[in-house]
């Protein structure tokens, strides 16, 4: 089996990774007091989103790294999981007691795009104990 990425297609572009914690009495100014000193990139209150669906109520607190930082995958990544591992019991404990918390990684592809982790950034990742969600994106860009 070839290891070479070209003949198996492209990359995912302009990713983002991002740490989501979502419930519907999510208090993000409270969750935030909670984990001090890391601070959040943006939070949303529970109640209607501006720009999401109409069933979208639930509060949001949300630690991200995008290609406004870097357009590196693997330093996004590595921004995000750096910031999330020393509060591991405390994503648990969130999840305890209903909140959703999840590692999202966005991007977009094409036909065969790829997105390559490597298996010290799974280890990572499953370290976290959180639901990793790909969504990719075929829109234009």
């Amino acid at each position: 089996m070839s290891t070479d990425r070209r003949q198996h297609g492209a990359t995912w572009t302009l990713t983002s990774v991002a740490l989501v914690a979502r419930g519907p009495a999510l208090d993000p100014d409270a969750l935030t007091a909670r984990l001090a000193p890391l601070r959040p990139t943006a939070t949303r209150p529970p109640g209607p989103s501006r720009w999401g669906p109409p069933d979208d109520v639930d509060g949001e607190w949300r630690l991200q790294c995008d290609e406004r930082t870097t357009r590196d995958f693997a330093a996004q990544l590595d921004t995000v999981l750096s910031a999330a591992e020393p509060y591991v019991e405390q994503w648990r404990a969130l999840e305890a007691e209903g909140v959703s918390v999840a590692l999202v990684v966005r991007g977009y592809v094409d036909n065969d795009s790829q997105l390559a982790l490597t298996a010290e950034e799974m280890r990572r990742v499953a370290r976290l104990g959180l639901p990793l969600t790909l969504t990719p994106s075929t829109s234009e860009r």
